[in-house]
């Protein structure tokens, strides 16, 4: 028994040396990446959630110009916010990745969920690895579903840690814009940006939520905040934004990803 305890104590205290390292790395990345002296690189790797004909067809059909409203939009949005740099983001479509990423365990505790990024990181280093494009400052794996009305799609995340995204999509050219508006909202959250909206009611908070928070009265607003995902149309009512012209980066989340002291 005294034996077990003891290689125990030993795997813990590697897995919190790993962890610590890890985390040491992630934040040097973390503040390379929100210093704005330079483009970020974001490289997208576009994955089907199943192997149905209509999924495997729209992946096939995209190229990097569906992703071009994405730099037009930070670019923007940094130059709003004063930010002097032409090209903040510049993004790239990979087919490097050839399967799913591991996705974490429903009811994973403490360690597990540890034990989970870990593995997605390896995993992550090693498409990058093979991927004939230069080494991107940020990850972003789309994961495309059937615009089948199946079951609803799993929660997309972003992770500071690690500066990569896993954005749950549809694979349906009308959703093209939703799909964006997701994706930058991800992408945003792997920079420190945070949530903005309640989670039980999806209500965006006033008034960091708020695509205009001067605005008087405060209500209905025109654009939804990134971060928050919806244009609020009164304090109880919200409407999703249709596409990244109807978005716009409040001064909350700018502040956090550096583009603002």
């Amino acid at each position: 028994m005294a034996q077990r305890s003891f290689f125990g104590t030993i795997r813990l205290a590697l897995l919190l040396a790993v962890l610590a390292f890890v985390a040491l790395g992630a934040w040097l990345d973390r503040r390379r990446s929100t210093d704005w002296d330079g483009t970020l690189r974001v490289t997208v790797y576009p994955l089907a959630a199943s192997g149905d004909a209509t999924t495997r067809g729209y992946l096939a059909g995209l190229d990097a110009a569906d992703f071009e409203d994405l730099e037009g939009f930070f670019a923007e949005e940094a130059g709003r916010h004063g930010v002097a740099l032409a090209e903040p983001v510049r993004v790239r479509l990979s087919r490097a990745a050839t399967g799913l990423p591991p996705l974490p365990d429903a009811d994973a505790g403490v360690i597990g969920v540890a034990a989970w990024s870990l593995r997605l990181r390896y995993w992550a280093w090693r498409v990058a690895a093979n991927d004939p494009l230069p080494p991107p400052d940020i990850q972003v794996f789309a994961i495309y579903h059937a615009p089948d009305g199946g079951p609803a799609v799993p929660d997309s995340l972003g992770l500071s840690k690690g500066l990569m995204a896993i954005a749950h999509l549809y694979a349906d050219r009308d959703a093209d814009g939703g799909n964006l508006v997701v994706m930058a909202h991800e992408l945003l959250h792997t920079l420190g940006a945070t949530d903005k909206y309640d989670r039980a009611t999806l209500q965006p908070h006033e008034p960091e939520g708020l695509g205009e928070p001067d605005r008087s009265p405060p209500y209905p607003q025109d654009y939804a905040e990134l971060m928050a995902g919806r244009i609020a149309l009164g304090a109880r009512e919200a409407a999703m934004p249709e596409d990244l012209s109807q978005v716009l980066v409040g001064p909350v989340t700018a502040r956090e990803i550096g583009w603002t002291q």
